[in-house]
């Protein structure tokens, strides 16, 4: 696995983590993640994007400007653990403020805890589910069967065909049914991301601490 960072431009680097992250296995991604509060202000909401680096994933980030390797990681780290308006791994208090209380708990087993928010009307497809556990976001997950704006992962959205999740993870490490009916549970371990498909179709996306 190389070790270089690519660089492109002299205001914007082009940032492949498959150099950082994936020659150091995914649990550099717990490691390395920092909270919103670490981060200067212009860096606690990049948005990352994972990328084939070979036989695993790399976290692919435009940062505004040169970080330092320390922050560099921290922030390819935050970048991609992101879903919707959340990271995976911030305070829960950061779902309050975002979207406020949820409109359904359910308790999950290890004590955790899922708060249920409707993306559009109450009680119908989509919705985001955050994940909690003493007091951390643990796991994000949107579910759906029309893609929901801004609730992308790597550019691919509810609703998206099973060739375009192909084009951008490959094909899974490892696939089964779904407790769903119809349903395949797509992974890709131990990278930390799994689809849901029917009929050849994106219907979930999942994110979880590593």
């Amino acid at each position: 696995m190389s070790e270089n960072v690519t660089r492109a431009g002299t205001a914007l680097l082009l940032l492949v983590a498959a150099v950082l992250l994936a020659s150091r296995g995914p649990a550099a991604i717990a490691q390395s993640a920092a909270p919103a509060q670490g981060l200067p202000a212009d860096l606690k909401d990049l948005r990352g994007e994972w990328k084939r680096a070979g036989a695993g994933f790399g976290c692919k980030v435009v940062p505004p400007r040169q970080l330092s390797q320390e922050l560099l990681l921290a922030v390819m780290a935050r970048a991609c653990q992101r879903l919707g308006p959340l990271v995976v791994g911030d305070a829960a208090s950061t779902a309050a403020g975002a979207l406020g209380p949820p409109h359904r708990t359910l308790k999950q087993p290890r004590d955790q805890v899922a708060w249920i928010y409707f993306i559009g009307q109450r009680e119908r497809y989509p919705y985001f589910v955050v994940t909690v556990a003493a007091d951390k976001i643990v796991a994000l997950q949107v579910t759906g069967e029309a893609a929901a704006p801004g609730y992308e992962f790597s550019q691919v959205a509810l609703g998206a065909s099973k060739d375009d999740l192909v084009a951008v993870f490959g094909q899974p490490s490892h696939f089964e049914p779904s407790d769903l009916k119809d349903v395949e549970l797509w992974t890709y371990p131990p990278h930390p991301f799994s689809f849901e498909l029917k009929g050849g179709r994106v219907i979930s996306i999942r994110v979880r601490q590593p």
